[in-house]
């Protein structure tokens, strides 16, 4: 057997090498997650161990074969102490498909490429694994016709592998309490070994160094290629197998310290202080989290904003991340520049809400087209009035702000340069509302109620009124 096996292999590893280095990038990906043992998801490309040595090559480029091997080792429990030693690991939690592939090196077990030169150096390594023998199964010849439709919406008929057939042999062969590890059709061609782990209905379940779904034909259409490898472990194959829970596994972000949220005008942002952390379920099912870090200083979690500090409104600041198992998760935080303290008033028929307090709820009044007022600070949108009869905030978004007023001749209330009737008309306005209005709100602007104030008095009343009337006369 060991000259047969020796023979065949030689023959053709110079056209196996190629085609799998060739096919290993390409390995069809999958999302699928299965509730599973961490070790059936061992996985050639894993970078612990992808870059092991197996003579001229690698794990990650030609190990498919020795990945499959190291998972049939730990599923039949072949993994004892004589393994251990001559492994020369200590515990069980130290074995791995590169581990496997230096106790090959060891013993001069891989020929040129990789290919591993006798199936019977196994029990060299791992005593209680005895190899079988090579063979083919017969039922992936066996076809049935089906017929679907195709994407121009046209039914095809076509000839597809037999699943029960070969499912029922593949039982047949794991009932004799053989372990299998077996080729599979690829979309990309060049040879791909699996570890057929059971069978269920029509459905194979594997562990593929490729791929951590286990339903064969999701990840493999074409199914089995045919050949296979039959080995004995320690303890016989579960004949009744039962199907790995299906789950989603995710990422989130949680913000465990917020950033400041809440700025003055003009202030720049600042995310020092803004603590995160990661967590979720991985593609084998286990919840995991990741410790605090600084969101400034992390490593697996990204973020970006666009923040303007000289224009009030609102901001997002978003954060997000993405695992080695593709999952992505995100979070948001809104942050806000505060309007500019200092005087602003309603036009163009627009009212705005005043509230008790800064953070809103239900308006205490309404204030409407003319009004105007000072604020002397500002959280958001709401701008703090502050008098000595009067406290209210109110909401300064939709106000037109007085950047700047230019001095004004007595009586000349609107700046047209006339002391006239339209002073006049405006003056009555606001001795009419003056008394319905509280103290900080007002129907002149501070630039027009000094030019009200046409006798110096430090007040507006009636006698500027009469002075005005004067004035125009």
């Amino acid at each position: 057997m060991h000259g047969i096996i020796g023979k065949r292999i030689i023959g053709t590893v110079t056209a196996v090498l190629t085609a799998v280095c060739a096919m290993t990038a390409a390995l069809p990906a999958s999302r699928a997650a299965y509730k599973q043992e961490e070790y059936l998801t061992w996985s050639q490309l894993d970078e612990r161990w992808g870059q092991t040595p197996m003579d001229s090559t690698t794990v990650r480029s030609s190990g498919c074969l020795i990945t499959s091997l190291a998972i049939m080792i730990m599923d039949s429990g072949s993994l004892d102490d004589a393994a251990m030693k001559n492994l020369k690991i200590e515990k069980a939690e130290d074995f791995n498909p590169g581990v496997l592939a230096n106790g090959y090196t060891d013993i001069g077990g891989f020929g040129s490429g990789g290919y591993i030169k006798s199936w019977l150096d196994i029990q060299k390594l791992v005593p209680s694994v005895k190899w079988g023998y090579d063979s083919n199964l017969k039922s992936v010849e066996s076809k049935i016709k089906v017929t679907e439709t195709n994407a121009d919406g046209e039914e095809v008929t076509k000839e597809v592998v037999d699943k029960t057939k070969v499912a029922a042999e593949v039982q047949s062969l794991i009932s004799k309490g053989w372990y299998l590890i077996a080729r599979v059709n690829t979309a990309y061609g060049g040879w791909h070994w699996v570890y057929i782990r059971g069978v269920s209905g029509d459905d194979i379940y594997m562990s593929d160094p490729a791929s951590t779904n286990p339903l064969l034909y999701e990840v493999y259409p074409d199914g089995l290629q045919g050949e296979y490898w039959a080995l004995n472990g320690k303890n016989p194959p579960r004949s009744d197998y039962t199907p790995p829970e299906q789950f989603q596994p995710y990422v989130e972000i949680e913000i465990v310290t917020p950033p400041k949220t809440v700025y003055n005008y003009g202030e720049e942002i600042d995310l020092s202080a803004c603590v995160v952390k990661r967590k979720g379920k991985n593609y084998i099912g286990d919840e995991w989290e990741d410790e605090p870090v600084l969101l400034t200083e992390a490593e697996n979690i990204e973020h970006s904003v666009y923040f303007e500090p000289n224009y009030a409104g609102d901001y997002t600041l978003s954060i997000w991340t993405e695992t080695d198992y593709y999952e992505y998760g995100s979070t948001t935080l809104t942050l806000t520049v505060s309007q500019p303290v200092g005087e602003y008033y309603l036009t163009n028929g627009c009212k705005s809400a005043v509230y008790s307090s800064e953070l809103g709820g239900d308006p205490i009044m309404t204030i409407g087209d003319g009004c105007a007022l000072t604020v002397t600070e500002c959280v958001g949108k709401l701008g703090h009035i502050k008098s000595d009869t009067f406290t209210g905030w109110a909401d300064v978004s939709r106000m037109t702000r007085l950047i700047s007023s230019s001095q004004r001749e007595k009586g000349d209330i609107d700046n047209d340069g006339y002391v006239d009737k339209y002073d006049l008309a405006q003056l009555n306005i606001y001795l009419k509302e003056k008394d319905s209005l509280p103290d900080g709100i007002s129907m002149l602007t501070a630039a027009e109620t000094e030019a009200a104030d046409i006798n110096s008095d430090g007040k507006v009343d009636e006698a500027d009124l009469v002075a005005l009337l004067e004035a125009i006369q």
